[in-house]
């Protein structure tokens, strides 16, 4: 059996030796060929004005070798990512790879000495803590945990298990005692968590000016360095929750043309700031930014909207759980009813949109809220919504379509003149006959 073990092995490693002898890359003729395969051999041809970002990864094995993991983002459909993925090479030809990749076409003077990148924003551990504490992940982290210990309990010998239980149990006093211990225990573990999280995922955090780019630097095992073209640049969301208000802290992401925002950490400026500090980072951005502009309140029948959608439900569910004598879960569905009137009265509070006739400023949301500060030559197409609901309020909801995998942005809820009034301001006109007569959608 050990002499076929060993001959498996030796061709694995065969193979994986031709493997990396036949991965080749090179920059030809403004575009980037990446020729990969032994058995089957593949020819990937990228033009080098397709690409919209590269991002170098350094995991732990490979900062200790001085290699870094290059990912070429090109807007191109019909390929796995692996394909654009240079998996090791030396730090310094990443380096040189990405500023080779993201220069093209940019015409730079060979006399002029290269201004060094300047520092905008860093975020310390302190600050990360709290971003990790205030960020609600890993809130239900404490079940898992239980899961485990659970399990962990049944795969021991016996009724070894069973036993350690009941001798906990039987050394708590009360059993008021023991929940308020689990709860405890669970909220210190969930705090520790989120708290280990932020400073694995963002330690030494640092955002920084690189003349035609902007370049974020994070992470403590696993280092990874992303850069955005400015000339994508098109807007900054500001994302907070109740826990970050009451510190004044937010998360900070870039509005960019051409990169995905659900891929993790990709628009990330700061993963924690505080409120003013991320004001001063727009404005030292884009000096037109309007993130700390007065917004215009909603209509009050957008307030009887979330009232309605936050009660009904759960009411009319604990009528039903009443009727049929289910006492516990009538009483849990009313609770939930009552805690969504605070919270629906906030979501109303936190609508609200501005448009200066250069940026457009939108808000939304209460337990997840998000600021939206957006150059309107982001949007590739308007949309006005209206449910029968809506209309019979007066209601309705501008979506703002952003292009190239940015998503869009709402104007929740406003009335059909505040409807008819921003989209006249922002030249739309084919959306006057919509707003102000029959629901029918409407888009350009």
């Amino acid at each position: 059996m050990l002499p076929g073990l060993v001959a498996i092995v030796s061709v694995g490693l065969v193979l994986l030796v031709f493997e990396w002898r036949r991965f080749t890359y090179r920059i030809d003729g403004g575009r980037l060929v990446i020729e990969r395969g032994v058995l089957k051999h593949t020819t990937r041809v990228v033009p080098l004005d397709r690409i919209r970002g590269v991002d170098l990864q350094a995991p732990w094995l490979h900062r200790v070798l001085g290699l870094v993991q290059v990912e070429v983002d090109a807007a191109a459909g019909g390929s796995s990512a692996s394909e654009l993925s240079l998996v090791a090479v030396s730090a310094a030809e990443g380096e040189r790879l990405r500023q080779a990749l993201l220069s093209f076409g940019v015409q730079e003077d060979p006399t002029e000495d290269a201004t060094p990148a300047r520092v905008l924003y860093r975020a310390t551990p302190r600050l990360l803590v709290a971003g990790g504490l205030t960020s609600g992940r890993h809130i239900l982290a404490p079940l898992a945990v239980v899961g485990i210990v659970v399990n962990f309990a049944d795969d021991l010998p016996g009724a070894l298990g069973d036993r350690l239980f009941s001798e906990a149990a039987d050394r708590i006093p009360t059993e008021a005692l023991g929940v308020t211990a689990l709860v405890i225990a669970g909220l210190l573990v969930a705090a520790l968590l989120a708290a280990a999280g932020s400073l694995l995922t963002d330690w030494d955090f640092e955002l920084a000016d690189d003349g035609d780019r902007l370049v974020a630097r994070r992470g403590l095992l696993t280092r990874r360095s992303v850069a955005i073209d400015r000339s994508r640049v098109r807007g900054f969301d500001l994302r907070d929750s109740p826990l970050r208000r009451g510190f004044g802290l937010v998360g900070m992401r870039v509005v960019a043309s051409g990169i995905e925002g659900g891929r993790s950490g990709r628009t990330a400026l700061a993963p924690v700031i505080a409120i003013d500090d991320a004001r001063a980072l727009v404005r030292a951005l884009d000096p037109l930014g309007a993130t700390d502009a007065s917004l215009e309140q909603h209509p009050r029948a957008a307030r009887t909207r979330r009232l309605a959608r936050a009660v009904a439900t759960p009411a009319v569910l604990g009528g039903i759980a009443l009727a049929l004598g289910w006492w516990w879960p009538a009483a849990v569905l009313f609770v939930l009813a009552a805690m969504g009137v605070p919270l629906a009265l906030d979501r109303y509070r936190q609508l609200g949109h501005h448009f200066d006739g250069r940026r457009l400023a939108v808000r939304e949301g209460s337990l997840s809220r998000r600021r939206t500060s957006l150059d309107p030559r982001a949007v590739v197409s308007y949309s006005v919504e209206r449910s029968p609901l809506q209309a019979r309020a007066g209601l309705c909801t501008v979506v703002l379509h952003l292009g190239q995998g940015a998503g869009s942005r709402r104007v929740l809820d406003c009335s059909k003149e505040q409807a008819a009034a921003l989209l006249a301001t922002l030249d739309v006109p084919l959306f006057d006959s919509f707003v102000t007569a029959r629901p029918v959608a409407a888009e350009v």
